[in-house]
């Protein structure tokens, strides 16, 4: 859950530095073709960068981190799942996941009464035989929706409905639809982005400036079409998909007609766009890093104390660290630093460490007194689902490494991945208590055999 979290704050933040280097960069140049190629871009790379960058780390949740042991050519024996019935209260991953589906709702609904509205508006149209144009009867703007444009009936006979039929024609053959669709299903799926209303809104923007450009060099007289835009000053409240007549601000408008493009503006096209995927790769990096550096303080801080010795991955022991030097005596009289006390002795299991290398595979590997079921059996009767977790709503999979020892026992068992809430303590406790296991051979001669053993806490 953290890492879906750190995601979509990633993706928050990316789809802001976009949208604010087109503010100031781009916004207020006539390159509305590549403008609309920079927004949709930002939409998707806004999502795709910080999603490849951390999903190695962040989103793998099968990745082992055995700080000490390797894993390769290692013995895993089959998972062990503990169930357990979830906590009747709510909690606050469960609340947050309930607010975020309920927000896909109410976004879901919107977009359906939307397309319901220009349904009814083509049910009850009237579509003209030699194009795709429907004449309704109600006071509505012209708009158009993919392939059909929408028109007022009283339109029909009016002195500039070929610049109208012109500007939407323009709609139709750029696709805009699409765009305004598009943002519409992103707006459901990261409704929580506040940045994706603004990408539509610049986008309609964009849609209504090429269109008026396209019309005034087809020869439309400018002061004309201006007074067509004042005439048909309205605002679409129903039929919001639509790339309106008159959607954007008329002053605005009026300003792009006669904006040129100039080579600054393009020198400019050329540099925000890798500028701004260079701060948001490396603002993904940073959240990246701060995710791994959380991760292993989270695995630190959850280990339990061990005093077995680690064992390398070739089975050696390292020798154990010298003891610390004593601090210097001020004195004026130089007085001999005294002797280093003596090391403790061993523990018995320390000496047993530290006397025979450690195997992966051997010729007869070690069993669990009864054989494979015996053992899950074993696990299922004794591992209980602490109540921290359950309250919490944890859950997943613990890894748990151990040794087979010589003589049968367990030992030197270590959690090498954690899930917090107690269960990696419960996972420790019913595996080093284990019984005695029958030691594995090899060539006739009994050895220690490392195993790792996935045991996974699982609520319903």
């Amino acid at each position: 859950m953290n890492a879906l979290i750190t995601y979509m704050i990633a993706s928050v933040v990316s789809l802001g530095v976009f949208y604010l280097a087109y503010v100031i960069f781009l916004r207020g140049e006539p390159l509305f073709r590549f403008n609309r190629i920079y927004l949709l871009s930002a939409l998707l790379l806004s999502y795709f960068i910080p999603l490849y960058t951390l999903l190695p780390d962040s989103f793998s949740f099968m990745k082992v981190n055995a700080p000490g042991i390797g894993l390769i050519n290692t013995i895993t024996l089959s998972p062990v799942v503990i169930s357990a019935t979830a906590s009747k209260l709510p909690t606050l991953t469960g609340l947050l996941g309930y607010f975020y589906l309920l927000g896909m709702a109410y976004f879901t609904l919107r977009l359906a009464i939307r397309l319901f509205s220009i349904y009814k508006l083509r049910k009850n149209g009237h579509i003209s035989e030699e194009s795709s144009i429907l004449w309704s009867n109600s006071n509505i703007p012209p708009f158009s929706f993919f392939r059909t444009m929408y028109l007022p009936a009283s339109l029909k006979d009016t002195q500039h409905v070929d610049e109208v039929i012109r500007h939407e024609q323009v709609h139709i053959n750029s696709l805009h639809s699409f765009d305004i669709v598009f943002t519409q299903v992103m707006q459901i799926i990261c409704w929580v982005n506040p940045f994706i209303p603004l990408i539509e809104k610049s986008l309609r923007e964009i849609h209504e400036f090429e269109a008026d450009k396209a019309v005034i060099h087809s020869g439309t007289d400018p002061v004309t079409y201006t007074k067509i835009l004042f005439a048909q000053d309205k605002t679409a409240l129903a039929v919001v998909l639509g790339n309106n007549f008159n959607y954007s601000l008329i002053k605005r408008r009026l300003t792009m007609f006669y904006k040129k493009n100039t080579r600054f503006a393009r020198l400019k096209a050329i540099v925000v766009l890798p500028l701004a995927i260079c701060i948001v790769m490396i603002y993904a990096i940073g959240c990246k890093q701060s995710a791994n550096k959380s991760s292993e303080t989270a695995i630190t801080s959850e280990a339990p104390a061990q005093t077995a010795p680690s064992v390398q991955p070739d089975g050696s022991v390292p020798p154990p660290p010298p003891p610390p030097p004593a601090p210097p005596i001020k004195s004026s009289v130089a007085v001999p630093p005294p002797p280093p006390p003596p090391p403790p002795p061993p523990s018995p299991s320390d000496k047993l460490a530290y006397q025979d290398p450690v195997f992966t595979v051997v010729e007869d590997m070690p069993q669990f007194p009864g054989g494979e079921s015996s053992r899950v059996k074993y696990m299922m009767e004794n591992l209980k689902y602490p109540e921290a977790a359950k309250e919490k709503g944890l859950q997943g999979t613990v890894y748990v490494s151990f040794v087979v020892e010589k003589n049968g026992s367990v030992g030197n068992v270590k959690v090498i991945r954690g899930i917090g809430g107690g269960c990696d303590e419960e996972a420790f406790r019913v595996v080093k208590a284990m019984p005695k296991w029958t030691s594995g051979k090899q060539n006739g001669e009994p050895v220690r055999v490392l195993f790792n053993l996935p045991i996974q806490f699982k609520l319903s």
